[in-house]
């Protein structure tokens, strides 16, 4: 049997059927924050909207668009979510003027993209001054923590990356870790279609140096799973009282930006 790329799965009826499922749960800290900014703005941009679903309950009376590189996903949510925009695009180039949007997001996209910098790029030019760009997504950059797909040493990742907590590079570059997709035979894996590794202290210093102002910023340590491993059990302790780094290096990276 033919092995099908991920590429293959964004336009599957079957991975949109787990996206719907997983846009169903508004209960999420990230959630709960995303829903509070979108009660407040009047233009809505969801970056990787998928089939719609998530979109249609934060929005219901705003003007709100959904761009998708997925054929697929655009003809589900079209069909599904008539009261809505959904334009199949490149969201590395978006197809609005300077200064469109109040309120933009992105939730579990970061992950699946080849240029996350350029994308973020894109989204702060179309966001107007006094707007929010909201991201929520896996931290699998952080130093205790790794994709499916990742390789490499677990305790060198830790070690190294630990280091560059205290001796940042370059705030003008993501540098977030490029990952190759697993092959699964069509059968999805969770997170199997990684291509970066996003990690929250990095969008951070990304998006002060881009001029951004930072409103909130978690990593959700209350969503650790219980079956841990010892190493997070321990790291979550300073991390939920605030000590850096280790409050950078929850399960999900989550965070709301103000555009000055």
């Amino acid at each position: 049997m033919k092995k099908k790329r991920p590429f293959a799965l964004w336009e599957s009826d079957k991975y949109y059927k787990i996206a719907h499922l997983g846009s169903l749960d508004m209960n999420h800290p990230g959630m709960v924050v995303l829903k509070g900014l979108a009660r407040r703005a009047n233009r809505i941009l969801d970056l990787g909207c998928g089939e719609g679903t998530r979109l249609s309950f934060l929005a219901k009376d705003k003007y709100a668009v959904g761009i998708d590189a997925s054929k697929k996903a655009i003809s589900l949510a079209k069909k599904r979510y008539k009261d809505f925009e959904f334009i199949k695009a490149d969201v590395e180039s978006l197809p609005f003027s300077d200064g469109w949007f109040d309120l933009i997001y992105s939730a579990y996209v970061l992950e699946h993209l080849e240029n996350p910098d350029r994308v973020i790029n894109e989204a702060i030019r179309v966001l107007k001054a006094g707007g929010r760009l909201f991201f929520v997504a896996p931290n699998f950059g952080a130093p205790n923590r790794a994709s499916p797909p990742s390789r490499g040493s677990r305790i060198g990742k830790l070690l190294k990356d630990f280091v560059l907590d205290f001796r940042p590079a370059s705030a003008n570059r993501l540098d977030w870790q490029k990952i190759s997709s697993l092959d699964d035979e069509g059968n999805y894996i969770p997170d199997s279609d990684t291509k970066v590794e996003p990690y929250l202290g990095s969008l951070l210093r990304y998006l002060k140096s881009k001029g951004l102002k930072v409103e909130y910023f978690s990593s959700c340590w209350s969503e650790e799973l219980p079956e841990a491993k010892m190493l997070q059990r321990v790291i979550r302790v300073p991390g939920e009282v605030g000590i850096y780094p280790f409050n950078l290096w929850g399960p999900h990276l989550l965070a709301v930006f103000r555009k000055i």
